[in-house]
């Protein structure tokens, strides 16, 4: 028996719609904040210098900013895509500001012991939001997508 009802565009219909229109720059974003986290533990455990994990910190702010930033532009008319992306961007500052009282904790140990345990807790909410952002984006159709998937013709 079929449903009369309108046809929904499959997630891979989505999902490639959203890699046409954004490209890959929210999963590189989500791949960068791994990284960050990853070589933000090796440090923790004394596996790798500290330098490292500055500058892969400043490239996933770098990568995160520009995810932000274009879904903001591409997307002024979605307001749940916008605050995804305002988030992730907030997130991520607060991310910077307790990396860096992290730091004077590692310099000056137990002066505030709850800068490192803040810093990782705001690196997993940044993770979270990148991954809210990531779906929204992805899983966003237009109006013209909807036509389409009743079968009629979108004229641009």
């Amino acid at each position: 028996m079929q449903n009369s009802s309108a046809r929904r565009l499959s997630l891979a219909a989505r999902a490639r719609y959203g890699l046409m229109e954004h490209g890959p720059w929210p999963l590189v974003a989500l791949a960068a904040i791994v990284a960050n986290g990853a070589a933000g533990l090796a440090v923790h455990f004394e596996m790798l210098a500290f330098r490292s994990h500055l500058e892969t910190s400043a490239l996933t702010v770098i990568i995160v900013a520009w995810t932000a930033i274009q879904a903001i532009r591409r997307n002024m008319d979605e307001l749940p895509v916008r605050r995804a992306a305002m988030l992730l961007l907030s997130l991520t500052c607060s991310q910077v500001l307790l990396g860096v009282g992290s730091y004077m904790n590692m310099l000056v140990p137990d002066t505030l012991p709850w800068f490192p345990i803040a810093h990782a807790t705001c690196g997993v909410a940044t993770f979270g939001a990148a991954v809210a952002l990531s779906v929204l984006v992805y899983r966003r159709t237009h109006p013209e997508d909807e036509e389409l998937a009743h079968g009629g013709v979108a004229i641009a």
